[in-house]
């Protein structure tokens, strides 16, 4: 079999994780050679990722900026109780912008498309055709193993972009509006982000154990919320759908094992996503800043940190993961939106330090309180 050259490092994986950890590599080390190999034809695949200013860390945001398509300066949330401002910016990365600023970065010669890795280990990779490629280190980006370890529940999303006939009366960014779903049967919401004043991207989001997508069933509704608002919709230029994990327990040394043992991970692969939400661009950000910062680049020693890193962050959730956990409840349907409810009655900083994975012991007495979504010895808990 063939042996191609030797690389410095090789990334599995060109989604989100993975381009950014090859973005910021490459920025901090132009010198050296990087490979990242992606399944598709294009880097990031079709999505529109977002995130909360307050949710990255001020180091990270110079690797973000280039990325960014949209900005909206405030995030509105609409309950059956209340509907309020939470005072953070709103950004947008399209998946489309993502893959240009990668191939803008890096040489073409480290990117490799429409091919499929079948195998792998510290430091090298085994190509679907039986090429085998060599590096000083592999780090496997390449999105969920075996996510049953988890003990997940699953965040489920269709979206579009909606050209309309007219102007829309949307001015802010909705990260939730649970106003407009019954909530008989579980946790349910539409996004809403204006683009332009007669563009709107609609994304209806379901929360459950059941990672099964309708995805005829969401577009329905979508259409069915337009109309109710009274939007003619002229065309749907670009769509999304997904099903992530969120995560309610699990055995992490099993989960990291059955993604490859010895193989140093990032994003959902290592376990690094917000157990809520299921968002893994501020943890993603994070590690790749991280390794591109470390100078030993082999494949032992990209393990140990990254196996390191990811254990340290897993300790730290266990709150999070029992606050999704309130978030399935089987036994109260209805009732599953409440905690979220309470969450967004709280300060500004309360809910920032939420979505960043930063409460403080008394935020969590706070959510404790009155409806929230666990009593106060389990909030005190982890």
């Amino acid at each position: 079999m063939a042996t191609a050259p030797t690389y410095d490092l090789i990334i599995i994986g060109g989604g989100l994780s993975g381009g950014l950890l090859a973005l910021a590599c490459q920025r901090a080390h132009p010198e050296r050679r990087i490979l990242m190999i992606e399944g598709r034809p294009a880097l990031g695949g079709n999505h529109l990722w977002s995130f909360l200013d307050t949710d990255i860390d001020a180091g990270d945001r110079p690797l973000l900026e280039p990325l960014i398509s949209y900005g909206w300066r405030q995030a509105h949330v609409i309950f059956p109780a209340y509907q309020r401002m939470i005072g953070s910016q709103l950004y947008g990365v399209r998946s489309d912008r993502f893959d240009a600023v990668l191939r803008d970065t890096l040489p073409p010669e480290s990117i490799m498309t429409g091919k499929t890795v079948i195998d792998a280990g510290p430091t090298w990779v085994e190509m679907e055709s039986g090429t085998r490629i060599e590096a000083k280190g592999v780090v496997d980006a390449r999105g969920g193993a075996d996510l049953t370890l988890l003990d997940p529940g699953w965040r489920k999303f269709v979206g579009y972009e909606l050209q309309l006939a007219g102007p829309h009366s949307v001015r802010h960014a909705r990260i939730i509006d649970a106003g407009v779903e019954v909530q008989e049967e579980g946790l349910s919401y539409c996004t809403l982000l204006p683009i332009e004043k007669d563009t709107l991207f609609i994304e209806e989001v379901r929360y459950g154990r059941d990672p099964t997508l309708n995805v005829p069933g969401y577009a329905k509704r979508i259409f069915n919320l337009a109309a109710r608002f009274g939007w003619k919709i002229l065309d749907s230029a670009r769509g999304q759908a997904g099903v992530i994990p969120i995560t309610t327990g699990g055995d992490f040394e099993a989960y990291w094992n059955s993604g490859g043992p010895g193989v140093a991970k990032v994003g959902v692969r290592a376990a690094l996503f917000h157990p809520v939400t299921g968002a893994s661009l501020p943890d993603a950000a994070r590690t790749a800043r991280m390794i591109a910062e470390m100078r030993d680049w082999s494949g032992e020693a990209l393990h140990r940190t990254l196996h390191a890193h990811a254990a340290k962050i897993w300790g730290r959730r266990d709150y999070y993961r029992r606050f999704a956990r309130a978030l399935l409840d089987e036994n109260a349907l209805a009732e599953q939106y409440k905690p979220l409810e309470v969450l967004y009655t709280k300060e500004p900083a309360t809910i920032a330090r939420f979505h960043n994975m930063r409460l403080t012991m008394m935020d969590r007495i706070a959510l404790s309180l009155g409806d929230g979504p666990m009593p106060l010895s389990a909030a005190l808990k982890g």
